[in-house]
């Protein structure tokens, strides 16, 4: 049984089904839940998708989205280690996605799943679904 961090934009593909990506993302979510692997993601993501998608779809939609993820999606807190430690790996980067990847090693995710091409590379797998 794996377990997978994912990454805004797979959630963002869950809720809007504009995105293109949308059956590849249900059916790895179902297999996965059929599997018995466990999916998880950062209360941050919660925050990065409401955002982006609020610019397309209602408030009331989006919640209730999110909401039915919440039923087989574990949502990991960060706290001040947590954001210390996504700092102090950024180095020269420009981007925070460090703060996801340290979620996702501190949940014990066997991999992260995302569309983002320059998503950090650590010792967590990064698995595409396009």
């Amino acid at each position: 049984m794996a377990k997978y961090f994912l990454d805004a934009n797979i959630i963002l593909d869950l809720i809007d089904s504009d995105r293109g990506n949308i059956e590849i993302t249900r059916e790895f979510v179902k297999e996965a839940i059929v599997s018995g692997s466990e999916l998880c993601t950062s209360c941050d993501i919660f925050t990065t998708v409401y955002y982006v998608a609020s610019k397309k779809l209602s408030s009331k939609n989006i919640i209730a989205e999110l909401e039915k993820l919440l039923i087989f999606i574990d949502v990991i807190a960060i706290d001040i280690d947590t954001i210390k430690e996504a700092m102090g790996l950024m180095g020269d980067k420009d981007d925070f996605d460090m703060l996801q990847y340290v979620c996702a090693l501190r949940s014990h995710s066997d991999r992260i799943v995302t569309n983002d091409k320059n998503f950090y590379r650590g010792e967590i797998v990064l698995h595409a679904l396009k």
